[in-house]
């Protein structure tokens, strides 16, 4: 769907897609049926060109996209309220582009300049060791902090048998500050140490997710991907592939006391 739009659109796994012409880059939000069509029916703009990473979604109706979808889902007088009181719409992953609903939250812009300045940058630097990125579930209100392993990263289960972790996930219930916080730890004892301790964060709940142990040829050893019964499986450890996010599981809440 187009409508009067100088931009094309495209809804996958409960996202809008949108492209612009010359973008090197796809602009992203959260599907509602309630708002699509008025997306849709509006061309948006980058507002930096030049920046890609210094850029916004605009419309000359509607305003930054970014504020726009906060108004649809918090309300626009919680909106307006949280901008009188000092508060920016943050981006968790800094990627401004991206507008979707769990990538989005109120933030002190103190915090959000102090943020740009560690968290942002760190873990860009340390993607490819490790992945840390933040969500807001809107449908729980939680917080979920996110770890993809490219290194090698060892767990031990209750038997103290050895195996290795793909992925953690920090489930939390505090102030959004606290979370950055936690990240930013994270990113600084890896890089200083070379381990991951998440005894000591603020995060009420906790997931890890186990590497499954493959099997791999001489020839498979160097490659990104490799299949077994039609499944598609990331190698990791090697230059040629490597997770730069894990994405948050919806619905997950805190245990019950």
């Amino acid at each position: 769907m187009s409508g009067k739009s100088k931009n094309s659109f495209e809804v996958i796994n409960d996202e809008i897609h949108i492209y612009g012409e010359n973008w090197s880059r796809v602009g992203l939000t959260t599907y509602r049926k309630d708002y699509y069509d008025e997306i849709c029916s509006k061309t948006w703009s980058l507002t930096n060109r030049k920046d890609l990473d210094k850029s916004y979604l605009k419309n000359s109706d509607l305003g930054l996209l970014h504020r726009y979808i906060m108004s649809k889902w918090y309300g626009k007088k919680i909106l307006d309220e949280m901008s009188e009181k000092g508060y920016i719409v943050e981006h968790m992953n800094n990627k401004h582009m991206d507008c979707r609903i769990s990538n989005l939250e109120f933030l002190k812009k103190a915090y959000n300049t102090a943020k740009a300045q560690t968290f942002d940058k760190d873990s860009v630097e340390m993607e490819k060791h490790i992945a840390v990125n933040i969500f807001k579930d809107f449908s729980t209100g939680c917080y979920q902090l996110t770890i993809g392993c490219n290194d090698s990263i060892i767990g031990f289960d209750t038997e103290g048998s050895k195996y290795y972790v793909v992925a953690i996930l920090l489930l939390y219930d505090c102030d959004y500050s606290i979370v950055i916080n936690d990240a930013e730890n994270i990113l600084r004892l890896y890089e200083t140490e070379g381990r991951i301790d998440i005894s000591k964060t603020y995060a009420c709940d906790v997931k890890i997710r186990k590497a499954i142990d493959i099997n791999l040829t001489e020839k498979e050893k160097n490659s990104a991907i490799v299949m077994r019964d039609g499944v598609p499986y990331l190698v990791l450890g090697t230059e040629k592939a490597y997770l730069n996010s894990v994405h948050y599981e919806k619905g997950w809440r805190p245990p019950k006391e």
